[in-house]
């Protein structure tokens, strides 16, 4: 009953452990880094989750005037390419995007993805300046 006990502690504080690594805003070294795929994964998730926020004054899916995807499917598919583009494999491979620089980026991402008109040029120009991969890309290999 003892050692159990202890191994649900050590659990607990390893867990812990990670999950404070994985929310560090200094470089990410650590082996429980997100791969170069989930951060694309996650870029698009949230810049379509905002998208799609119409209560926020965002475009939402359809098919009418203003907007750009007519679903969740079409939205990803585009950002998860943008990303794609914008970090390529031999800048940032797994364990070289900065965790503070790819807040920012996501970021510029969901104020790009809800903009519309004159804004959205705007919008797009601070994303790909945010989310280039000289800005995000920045660990070591």
């Amino acid at each position: 009953m003892m050692n159990r006990n202890f191994s649900c502690a050590f659990s607990l504080v390893l867990g812990t452990l990670a999950i404070a690594a994985c929310n560090s805003e200094s470089a990410d070294d650590t082996p429980v880094e997100a791969s170069r795929a989930m951060r694309i994964e996650s870029l698009a998730d949230a810049a379509c989750n905002r998208y799609e926020d119409t209560g926020a004054g965002c475009p939402g899916y359809g098919t009418g005037s203003g907007q750009k995807y007519a679903d969740e499917n079409a939205c990803e598919s585009d950002f998860k390419q943008k990303a794609e583009d914008l970090w390529p494999v031999d800048k940032c491979d797994d364990g070289r995007i900065d965790s503070s620089r790819f807040e920012v980026c996501l970021n510029k991402a969901k104020s790009f993805a809800c903009s519309t008109g004159g804004q959205n040029i705007l919008d797009a120009i601070s994303a790909l300046s945010e989310c280039n991969a000289d800005q995000v890309c920045t660990d070591s290999p």
